[in-house]
């Protein structure tokens, strides 16, 4: 293990534990969001939804406690594929949050 994957490791596990605090993965994600809303890169939203389900459970286990296919999720959350707002939709409602105008 070189010193960067060593940093990378400890801030990925950092990550994953601050994340299971509700107000902190709130805040991830509405922060993520504001981005997409400002550059139009979608990917990073996604993949702070992807850092939150993986700190909640894993992608397999959310996918079934969701109903969506888990090849499907997983493209749309390495930012592979735009899913449609319902989808988006149901995955933060999975997650406990809900989608707001403000």
């Amino acid at each position: 293990m070189t010193k960067t994957d060593k940093y990378s490791t400890n801030w990925n596990e950092f990550m994953l534990e601050q994340l299971q605090d509700e107000e902190f993965a709130k805040g991830y994600l509405n922060e993520s969001l504001m981005e997409y809303i400002t550059t139009g890169d979608f990917k990073l939203f996604f993949k702070s939804l992807e850092d939150v389900v993986k700190a909640r459970s894993s992608v397999r286990k959310f996918a079934q406690q969701a109903k969506l296919d888990r090849a499907n999720l997983c493209a749309i959350l390495k930012g592979k594929r735009k899913p449609q707002l319902h989808t988006v939709l149901k995955i933060l409602s999975e997650l406990g949050y809900s989608f707001k105008v403000a």
